[in-house]
């Protein structure tokens, strides 16, 4: 994956609440809270999935894998990398 940065346009108001995230000193840049923000999005999307697995599993709808094996379906499925 590259580590080239990319530019990206906030609507007014995200990037209103980004500048006062840096200007109050809660964050050090306008990227470090885009990136905050992609990061707990990738985490509640693995926790959905993860929370819909335990259910199955509970509901005997399990499947046998090894956890390396299931990781790389979770996150296909959700469309992340692992």
């Amino acid at each position: 994956m590259s580590n080239t940065a990319k530019a990206i346009q906030l609507p007014e108001d995200l990037q209103a609440f980004a500048e006062e995230r840096v200007r109050t000193g809660k964050s050090t840049s306008v990227a470090e809270v885009v990136r905050d923000a992609l990061e707990e999005k990738r985490r509640a999307v693995l926790r959905e999935a993860l929370d819909v697995g335990i259910a199955e599993l509970k509901a005997g709808l399990g499947v046998e894998g090894s956890p390396d094996e299931l990781m790389a379906e979770i996150c296909a499925e959700v469309g992340i990398k692992p």
